[in-house]
C-alpha cells in the first residue's frame, strides 16, 4: 500500500531515523497509536497529525508488512520502504485542493493555514495574494 509520511527536519519521527531509499521493519504487529510505523494514505491527511512546517521532511512511503488502521485515515506497518522526498511545491501541489481554500499555493489543513482565498498565502483567514501570517486582506 502507497502512502505519505511526515518527518522532522532530521528525517527522524518518534524516535526512529529514517533515510530515503531505505526499509524499516519492527517484529510487533501493528496497532494505530500504539505501535507501528505510521502513514496516510492521502498526503493532506499527515497535516491532522503533523504541522504543515517546510522544515520538515515529507516522502512518500510503501507499506510492505502488515497494516492497521483505526479509521481509514491513518495506518500503520511493521515494515515500510521510503520511497521518495517530495518537495515543499510538490506537497503544495498535491494538498492544494479540498474545502475552504481557494486560489494556488495555498497551504493548510488541507493547505498551510484555512479559509485562504487568493494566491500563495500562509497562515489563517487570508485573503489576496502572497499573505504570510493571520488575517491578513490585501496583497504581500
Amino acid at each position: 500500500m502507497k502512502g505519505y509520511k511526515v518527518f522532522n527536519s532530521d528525517w527522524s519521527c518518534r524516535g526512529f531515523q529514517y533515510e530515503v531509499g531505505k526499509t524499516y521493519k519492527i517484529a510487533e504487529k501493528p496497532k494505530c497509536c500504539s505501535r507501528g510505523l505510521h502513514f496516510c494514505e492521502r498526503l493532506v491527511s499527515c497535516f491532522s497529525y503533523y504541522d504543515f512546517d517546510p522544515a520538515n521532511k515529507v516522502a512518500e512511503v510503501e507499506a510492505l508488512g502488515d497494516i492497521a488502521t483505526d479509521d481509514d485515515d491513518k495506518f500503520c506497518t511493521n515494515k515500510i520502504k521510503i520511497i521518495k522526498e517530495l518537495s515543499w511545491h510538490e506537497v503544495l501541489e498535491m494538498c492544494n485542493t479540498g474545502s475552504n481554500n481557494t486560489g494556488k499555493g495555498n497551504s493548510g489543513n488541507y493547505n498551510s493555514g484555512y479559509y485562504n482565498s487568493g494566491n500563495y498565502n500562509t497562515g489563517n483567514y487570508n485573503s489576496g495574494d502572497y499573505n504570510s501570517g493571520d488575517y491578513n486582506t490585501g496583497n504581500y
